[in-house]
């Protein structure tokens, strides 16, 4: 590789490294600031990260949206920021994702895709999916659980999850 190549690929390299470390110490601030009780400059800085593809800020900023905490109340937005944490392959949103869809909070019920979700929640290691598909697989029908897996398939192509 010629040196000035090389020059290239180590600035890039330092670049998308620096960028790295500010999103971990704002991914941090987010936290730092849920913590410290800040829900509205919580929300600021989550809501940013989020709109950048952050799982974890996803998550906290759809907790504050459901919880009404730094924003108002609203179902509709919670349920977006869990699925598109859920979708980043984050455990703990795909549970929370599943109970939403299961109960019909800010959207119809779909039991189905629930239980796809809580399935994909538990592979990833997120213990309280199991109860809640032991729960869940005693109402659904043969049926509704083959379509369930296959739902779940489909999750997994689509977001290359786990």
């Amino acid at each position: 590789m010629n040196t000035k190549l090389k020059s290239i690929v180590l600035v890039l390299g330092a670049i998308t490294m620096q960028s790295l470390f500010v999103q971990t110490v704002m991914a941090n601030k987010c936290i730092d600031l849920v913590e410290e009780k800040d829900f509205y400059g919580a929300a600021n800085v989550c809501e940013n990260l989020a709109k950048k593809n952050d799982r974890s800020a996803q998550f906290t900023l759809a907790t504050l949206y459901y919880d009404g905490k730094g924003v108002m109340e609203d179902n509709a937005q919670a349920l977006k920021w869990f699925r598109k944490s859920a979708e980043n392959n984050y455990s703990q949103a795909q549970y929370n994702l599943a109970i939403m869809l299961a109960s019909g909070i800010g959207i119809d019920a779909d039991l189905v895709e629930a239980y796809a979700w809580l399935k994909i929640s538990q592979s990833n290691g997120y213990g309280p999916a199991t109860d809640s598909i032991k729960q869940m697989g005693a109402e659904l029908s043969s049926s509704e659980k083959k379509q369930a897996d296959k739902k779940m398939a489909e999750l997994r192509k689509e977001f290359k999850l786990q």
